[in-house]
């Protein structure tokens, strides 16, 4: 499959634009001496720019120029000789260097006293591009001609370069719309089902975000549909996304007790009254301290699978966990307070927090399987993009 090929023309103008910056450091004469002619032409109007004086740079500038056009007039001469059939991609880049020399050249007074006639190619120019579109416009024709998705998308891409080079080539647009209809896969995302005999759970909030991140995608060559839209379109899937839990648990509860005796030495437990005043009495005091802890937790494993839908093989097959665990913690004791930290005094003082409702516990622990669901999504159709 041909890579996308942007305008060329533009291509060479960011060129041309890098070289201006990367070689000020570089003088031209040394750019020259290393044979690469257009940034030593670019250093020299650079130069004289910035000094209309500078003796170097009127030195090498009709001499880089000249090369620069010797140059890129051969490469000119050996691309069109070639039996390349996408031979006019090289003839554009090279009169667009060369043009965007010519540009620059005119913009210097100073250097159109040393260049007196500097070339302009927009006449070839515009014929390489007419010959460049035309060329990747018969191969996106003999691709599209062998009706396959896979011809579609490197026809689409051909048509596509072809109007890069010349926006309006006759009758393209249409070709790029028929290319794209014909390589665009068409993905149906079904319903998950969701069966539990005690509680009353929807999984609409897990499959809308599913749909909604898929929608964002944007790929060029995938379409997602629900099974409502393809009934409203009257259209057949390319392939199906089908997901169903192997199993899933919301609030299994688990409560854990703990009991513990708490002694502490030396605490200050009260006063006496002496000869010499009020004195602290220290002794030992102990509590019994109940830690509660209560667990609910709710999990499920999703099966997803990628199905061609004309031959129903699975193309791909995963298994999904997700895992949401909420708990609460509270204390008791009996004994005596000093006993105690002030973390264990502020247990004490907690109770039991109601859980969220089932409808909340399922959507939490559906979350983590949704980022497992889209990553897979992603990495397989990705390639259409």
């Amino acid at each position: 499959m041909r890579t996308k090929i942007y305008p060329l023309f533009t291509l060479g103008f960011l060129l041309l634009i890098v070289l201006s910056v990367t070689t000020g450091c570089v003088t031209g004469k040394k750019r020259f001496e290393q044979g690469d002619y257009d940034a030593a032409t670019m250093q020299a109007i650079k130069r004289l720019r910035n000094n209309p004086d500078s003796k170097k740079a009127r030195q090498y500038l009709p001499l880089a120029y000249e090369h620069a056009l010797d140059y890129h007039l051969t490469a000119i001469n050996q691309a069109k000789a070639s039996s390349d059939r996408f031979k006019w991609d090289a003839v554009v880049t090279h009169y667009t260097q060369l043009n965007g020399l010519y540009n620059e050249i005119v913009k210097c007074p100073s250097c159109l006293k040393i260049v007196k006639k500097p070339r302009m190619f927009q006449t070839e120019f515009d014929e390489a591009r007419l010959l460049a579109s035309k060329a990747h416009f018969d191969a996106g024709l003999v691709e599209f001609r062998k009706y396959t998705k896979p011809s579609a998308r490197v026809a689409y891409r051909e048509f596509l370069t072809a109007k890069d080079y010349t926006p309006k080539y006759a009758g393209i647009d249409m070709y790029l719309d028929s290319a794209l209809e014909l390589g665009t896969l068409r993905v149906l995302i079904e319903e998950i089902p969701v069966h539990s005999r005690r509680l009353r759970l929807t999984n609409e909030f897990f499959q809308n975000s599913i749909l909604e991140h898929v929608n964002a995608l944007n790929y060029t060559f995938v379409r997602f549909y629900r099974e409502a839209d393809l009934g409203n379109i009257a259209i057949m899937p390319d392939e199906v996304v089908v997901m169903q839990f192997d199993d899933f648990v919301v609030g299994q509860t688990f409560v854990k007790e703990r009991v513990e005796t708490i002694q502490k030495d030396s605490v200050e437990i009260g006063v006496v009254k002496t000869s010499d005043g009020e004195k602290p009495v220290f002794g030992t005091v102990k509590a019994q301290l109940t830690t509660y802890t209560k667990t609910l937790t709710s999990s499920g494993l999703l099966d997803f699978q990628i199905v061609d839908a004309q031959s129903g093989s699975t193309i791909r097959q995963r298994k999904l966990p997700g895992t949401f665990v909420w708990s609460t913690d509270w204390a008791t004791y009996n004994g005596q307070e000093e006993a105690l930290s002030d973390e264990q005094l502020g247990l004490t003082k907690m109770r039991e927090s109601f859980p969220p409702s089932p409808q909340d516990m399922f959507i939490e622990f559906t979350q983590p399987i949704y980022n497992q669901v889209i990553r897979s999504i992603d990495q397989y159709y990705r390639a259409y993009n």
